[in-house]
């Protein structure tokens, strides 16, 4: 097949962007990249990233996170794959420089609270789906 072969479709690589799976696939690279960082980073905002790690497992791994909406699992996603790497290297850019450890963890701090935020999101519509599914039972069928 040739370049501009138009006999087979183009695939992307990767899970789609905006699903729980694409979440996962970014947190993989982001543990090892943590595990890397060693002692270049305060131990606070490396607590920080750890916690925001576990946010994301928990996301991942919660069968009630596909009822999240894409833009949350968007947000997640480039949590891992962006925003947290992007803080760290401005970080390490700038450690020298006064207060840049304080802006850090508060940096780390808001987007660890948007993390906590979105795996709990994620319990709640767990919580909504059933009540939900409830009602339209109790509608249904009714109490006979």
């Amino acid at each position: 097949m040739g370049w501009f072969s138009r006999d087979e479709p183009q695939r992307p690589s990767g899970p789609t962007p905006g699903t729980v799976e694409a979440v996962g696939a970014a947190l993989v690279p982001y543990v090892r990249w943590l595990r890397s960082l060693g002692s270049q980073v305060p131990g606070r905002a490396m607590v920080l990233c750890r916690l925001i790690g576990d946010h994301l497992e928990d996301v991942v791994g919660d069968p009630s996170a596909k009822l999240l909406d894409v833009q949350t699992l968007v947000t997640l996603e480039r949590t891992a794959s962006a925003h947290v790497p992007d803080t760290i290297n401005a970080y390490l850019a700038a450690r020298g420089v006064s207060g840049a450890q304080d802006m850090l963890i508060r940096q780390l701090t808001t987007i660890e609270g948007v993390a906590a935020s979105a795996a709990k999101r994620s319990i709640e519509s767990a919580r909504d789906a059933l009540e939900i599914q409830g009602a339209f039972l109790e509608e249904k069928f009714g109490h006979g």
